[in-house]
């Protein structure tokens, strides 16, 4: 399900202050209402399957409305600890393609980036927000000859057939805050629904084409208040991009990515209604560790939250700890945040988080870790529910 469609208003607004002035605090934007609403019709629609031919793919595609570029991960420390990080990287198209004008500072895309570090030594989660045109070489992506996404000195890019870096760091009140990872593809991408067509409602080209990176063997360091640790792991890349909208009365959205120490990786979500019923629309994927893949239904898993955790900067509270049951393929699962307070509390509010994992698949015991993505909490009709 991936965040979210952009609210092209703050951008272009953020942007547009950028050039000079530090911007204004904003009201946090309510993310189910970003993905709400009409679309614009000159825009590009997913209607069925794709032969997806890498790594161009891997780039930008412009006549969709809305794509984003998802890095997760899970790492150990030389220390011994735990770390979690997100740095993601939003497009939002004000109209189709590339602009028509020859000024180096013409623009019809917008970007966003986020980037999150969780310290399970420290218990601490810094998150960060940036916002530019796609102009001028402060923000892009490219998938020819080599893929790369960036805004200003925040990073992703492709360093060769399988491999790729990460850079971010912002100067935090109480130190840098960084990441340098290198990451190395050992599976092939992850096509989540049909093939890669992920239905987000039931009219037709309400979809996005949504696949993963999985299982990235990573290895690098993270930096936390000027201190820096070498860590490896593994990390997760979602990339979706289409022209769509939330259905009927979709308030929200849980996600969530596990990768286990059989081998095995799963992907799921569910999106929650003003009916109190789960919407049956989105298709998750689970991967067998010898490359056999299911396609994960609503109605093939029961999630029941186990508590709650409240912000104590934005009031908002979020479940916070998980049963999850996957009956047709004997998995039982049990998934804890690595700290409770992993909030995005930036113009977007909303939950990011590294997990931990533990149950059983198929008889046997299993482990492993993940993150989980929480949307749309925080209003009479969109808070936890126990």
């Amino acid at each position: 399900m991936r965040t979210h469609q952009l609210l092209t208003l703050y951008l272009l607004l953020l942007t547009l202050l950028a050039a000079c002035a530090a911007p204004p605090p904003l009201a946090s934007a309510n993310v189910v209402g970003a993905l709400s609403g009409p679309v614009d019709a000159s825009f590009a629609r997913a209607f069925e399957p794709v032969e997806f031919a890498f790594p161009g793919d891997h780039g930008p595609h412009d006549d969709f409305a809305t794509e984003w570029w998802y890095y997760t991960g899970n790492l150990t420390g030389a220390d011994g600890g735990e770390y979690g990080y997100q740095l993601t990287f939003f497009r939002s198209a004000l109209a189709p393609g590339q602009p028509q004008r020859t000024s180096t500072l013409a623009a019809t895309q917008l970007y966003m980036a986020h980037f999150a570090l969780t310290s399970g030594p420290a218990n601490e989660h810094r998150a960060f927000d940036r916002f530019s045109r796609g102009a001028g070489g402060l923000a892009g992506a490219t998938g020819d000859p080599l893929y790369a996404v960036w805004l200003e000195d925040w990073r992703a890019e492709q360093t060769g057939p399988d491999s790729y870096r990460l850079t971010a760091q912002v100067e935090g009140p109480e130190g840098i805050v960084a990441l340098d990872l290198a990451l190395t593809e050992s599976q092939p991408p992850l096509l989540h629904g049909d093939r890669g067509l992920s239905q987000k409602g039931p009219e037709p080209g309400n979809a996005s084409y949504y696949y993963s990176l999985v299982r990235l063997e990573s290895q690098g360091s993270v930096t936390l208040d000027g201190v820096t640790t070498t860590v490896n792991g593994l990390s997760w890349m979602d990339h979706e991009f289409g022209t769509s909208a939330l259905s009927g009365d979709a308030l929200g959205w849980d996600w969530f990515a596990a990768t286990l120490d059989n081998g095995a990786v799963l992907m799921f979500a569910q999106v929650r209604s003003a009916r109190g019923q789960p919407q049956e629309i989105f298709e998750g994927t689970l991967r067998y560790a010898d490359g056999r893949q299911v396609v994960i239904r609503p109605d093939d898993f029961t999630l029941t939250p186990t508590s709650q955790w409240s912000s104590p900067t934005t009031g908002i509270a979020y479940p916070s700890g998980w049963q999850v049951s996957f009956p047709a393929y004997a998995i039982d699962l049990t998934i804890e945040p690595l700290i409770p307070d992993q909030e995005m509390g930036l113009t977007f509010n909303y939950y990011e988080g590294a997990t931990t994992i533990r149950g059983t698949m198929e008889g046997a015991a299993v482990g492993g870790r993940g993150y989980v993505e929480l949307t749309g909490y925080g209003s009479a009709t969109g808070g936890f529910q126990r």
